[in-house]
């Protein structure tokens, strides 16, 4: 069994690294970096945070994050606080993971195709025998996008939509910011001019009063997101969490609520 909090502080305290050093590098506050050395996860804002903090730490002392990763999901996979494991590191899982979500998937497929034949028996016992045309169908495609900048290879935002079919009204992404630290945010309109005036610009902090974080105003054309410093905020976007890389300063939500790395 892999000593999560003992290899990273020996490998930070081999090479000589200060907490603090390590923390101004890695964009990560040093009792979060504590925290993960002390194996107090408790302490971190929530599992996604955890192995995000793991895989960013891990890289910058010349780890292998994804074993550490690995030992978390092992260790810490039943703690009260477990959200959804493929959120932030779709990429990669162990092979017995993989074999347990393919089981999983294979379940709930035959469930629901029993659950759908038994509801199409019920209506067809019940249709009125005289209705001949059937009621049209509604054209919608549903689309889930990844989106994974080469210039961050920690950075992966996973959304889900159902894209309106050519009549409906244009979709508007719903996005709240939650800060990690105290961080400056100009949000624009995507696609406006920088000399546009922003749609949202203030000083964030952490708050506790707002557990869910800022909501940014509405916006049919997305949003573009200026901070002043990377690895500040995550982003929920249609209730989904998307954890910028530590590198990443701009942002755009399309309003169907895709996510990337603006290069600058």
């Amino acid at each position: 069994m892999l000593d999560i909090g003992a290899t990273l502080k020996t490998a930070r305290e081999h090479q000589g690294i200060a907490l603090d050093d390590a923390a101004e590098a890695t964009k990560i506050r040093a009792s979060y970096l504590a925290a993960l050395e002390e194996e107090a996860f408790e302490q971190l804002p929530g599992p996604t945070y955890a192995r995000g903090f793991l895989r960013s730490y891990g890289e910058y002392l010349g780890l292998d994050p994804q074993d550490l990763i690995d030992e978390f999901n092992v260790r810490f996979a039943a703690a009260p606080w477990e959200v959804d494991d493929d959120i932030m590191f779709p990429r990669r899982r162990s092979a017995r993971a993989g074999r347990r979500g393919r089981e999983s998937s294979i379940a709930v497929v035959a469930v629901v195709g029993i659950v759908a034949v038994a509801v199409l028996v019920v209506i067809a016992s019940t249709y009125p025998s005289a209705r001949s045309t059937p009621a049209p169908a509604v054209d919608a495609t549903t689309v889930i996008t990844i989106t994974e900048e080469a210039v961050n290879p920690v950075a992966t935002a996973v959304t889900a939509q159902t894209a309106p079919d050519s009549t409906s009204a244009a979709a508007q992404a719903v996005v709240y910011v939650k800060p990690l630290d105290q961080t400056t945010l100009t949000v624009r309109a995507l696609g406006a001019a920088e000399t546009a005036t922003p749609l949202f610009q203030e000083e964030l902090s952490p708050e506790p009063s707002r557990p869910d974080g800022v909501r940014l105003p509405k916006s049919a054309s997305g949003y573009l997101i200026r901070l002043d410093r990377p690895g500040t905020i995550t982003l929920v976007v249609n209730g989904s969490p998307v954890v910028p890389g530590p590198t990443d300063t701009l942002l755009s939500v399309d309003p169907n609520g895709r996510v990337a790395a603006v290069p600058e």
